[in-house]
């Protein structure tokens, strides 16, 4: 998640909505002065809008904007050779966006990152985006033919062996292009059997310690799955297995990452006894096993956790509030409810998430119209309303369906500024409104995210002319993410 609120305009203005990736913006694009466009795609590129970097996805959605716009490449170009080394982060958004051109067969994009490749910084990404879905693009070259020569220029840029091997570093042999390469460019697979990065455990390399050691290569994802099996088949248990635990001793145990599968058992133990160390280690912090405690009680539904809950929710990030969470939403809704619609209204966002979280999964009708006004509340407070409290409570509405149209999930989708999230609005609007399939499904199949645009193909009116076009072009186009296809293709046969 990034670390700073991206700075967007109005949800109404074109820009906004391209920033937030919506189909809506993607048509006012087209039909707009074709300057304009460009001008404002750009923006959108070289000032990153999107709310969660990890998540949020915009290079097939700016790539293929660009082709419909026509927008030449040399304005992403000259942002690569004059600004890569001050912003990484926009040289992989202007790399991730070429590559979905070039896959496409746009031979401008195929060039700059071929080009790239010679003077760049990221340049294994640019080469990761020039073999990535040529294979899948109906048309398009091999990616041999793609990368062909990239070796010869990598070995021309990294002159030396030590420089070459340096900048290796991290490159998985297994992967394509470096399969090829290392059998075909003899100083390639040198570099890629030389151990970096350099004075390990086992110190320096070399008679003198200061030269490059010379290591076979990586084993085969076949031949450690081999090994594994055989290490495992030869290796006695470690121990006995959680039901055969007491559990005190289950509570006790300190490996962290097993702490859903401890809960799994500690759900299961409803004797009195048990049930009163579970709440003693539920509130106890030293307890290493305090979040399976928790867990455990929520899915047994002992009414005692709600005021667990109380005390120790707040308004951090960490393990035990994610234990809460899942924990209050396994309990019966006739537990949690007044609790949800109270915490609703808190000013705390980490109890008004929990409240929201148990609405998404257990909402009834009751529940509408308290969900509702939190959501209305949400989206009042614009770009900091909590976009997980919105998406869930979107959830919340969608499970009315029969009550629907809500004005409100039209208003969070239009708005929310979380493109990845956006998947459980349409969801709801898909379920609730009638209009859904000849209206925003349309527009929703230009959406910046995949699953959007399937969930849009699947529910959209096919009779709608603009709908059936689209429909056709996102069957045809081999480089869509194949869900989206597939939908597409299995509407049109509907």
């Amino acid at each position: 998640m990034r670390r700073g609120l991206p700075t967007l305009a109005d949800a109404a203005d074109p820009l906004g909505k391209l920033q937030r990736g919506l189909g809506s913006g993607y048509l006012w694009a087209l039909d707009a002065d074709r300057a304009v466009g460009h001008a404002l795609l750009l923006h959108c590129v070289f000032n990153d809008p999107r709310w969660d970097r990890q998540l949020d996805d915009r290079d097939d959605y700016h790539a293929t904007l660009a082709l419909d716009l026509r927008l030449p490449t040399s304005a992403l170009e000259l942002w690569l050779r004059d600004s890569d080394e001050d912003d990484p982060d926009t040289t992989g958004d202007v790399l991730g966006m070429l590559g979905r051109m070039a896959a496409r067969g746009h031979a401008d994009a195929r060039r700059a990152l071929r080009e790239y490749v010679a003077y760049g910084r990221s340049w294994p990404r640019a080469i990761d985006e020039l073999v990535g879905d040529y294979d899948a693009a109906s048309g398009a070259s091999s990616w041999p033919e793609v990368v062909a020569g990239l070796d010869a220029v990598l070995v021309e840029r990294f002159a030396t062996g030590d420089a070459l091997a340096e900048a290796l570093t991290g490159i998985d042999p297994r992967e394509r292009p470096w399969t090829m390469w290392s059998v075909e460019n003899p100083r390639i697979a040198r570099a890629l059997a030389i151990e970096q990065p350099r004075g390990g455990a086992g110190g320096g390399s070399g008679a003198g310690g200061g030269g490059p050691a010379l290591t076979a290569a990586p084993p085969s994802s076949a031949t450690k799955r081999r090994t594994g099996a055989r290490q495992r088949g030869s290796q006695p248990r470690a121990g006995p297995r959680p039901r055969e635990m007491s559990t005190a001793t289950l509570l006790r145990i300190a490996e962290d990452s097993r702490w859903t599968q401890i809960a799994d058992e500690l759900a299961t133990r409803t004797a009195s006894a048990d049930v009163e160390l579970l709440l003693a280690a539920a509130g106890d912090p030293a307890v290493p096993m305090r979040r399976a405690a928790i867990l455990a009680l929520g899915r047994q539904g002992h009414s005692e956790l709600l005021q667990i809950a109380e005390q120790n929710t707040k308004a951090e990030r960490d393990k035990l509030q994610g234990a809460i969470a899942l924990a209050l939403e396994a309990m019966p809704l006739s537990q949690t409810r007044a609790l949800a619609h109270d915490w609703l209204t808190s000013t705390d966002w980490a109890r008004r998430r929990k409240a929201a979280g148990i609405l998404a999964t257990h909402a009834e009708d009751d529940d509408l119209a308290p969900a509702r006004s939190a959501l209305t509340r949400e989206l009042d407070h614009g770009l900091d309303g909590d976009v997980y409290v919105i998406c869930s409570l979107a959830q919340a509405l969608g499970r009315s369906a029969l009550h629907g149209p809500y004005d409100e999930l039209l208003r969070a989708y239009e708005e929310i500024p979380y493109s990845y999230g956006r998947r459980y609005i349409v969801a709801a609007l898909a379920a609730s409104d009638p209009m859904f399939a000849a209206d925003a499904a349309v527009e929703c199949l230009w959406d910046c995210e995949a699953q959007t645009r399937a969930l849009a193909a699947t529910h959209v009116d096919h009779r709608v002319r603009l709908a059936a076009q689209r429909l056709d072009e996102l069957t045809a186009d081999q480089a869509q993410a194949a869900s989206v296809r597939l939908a597409a293709d299995g509407r049109l046969r509907s």
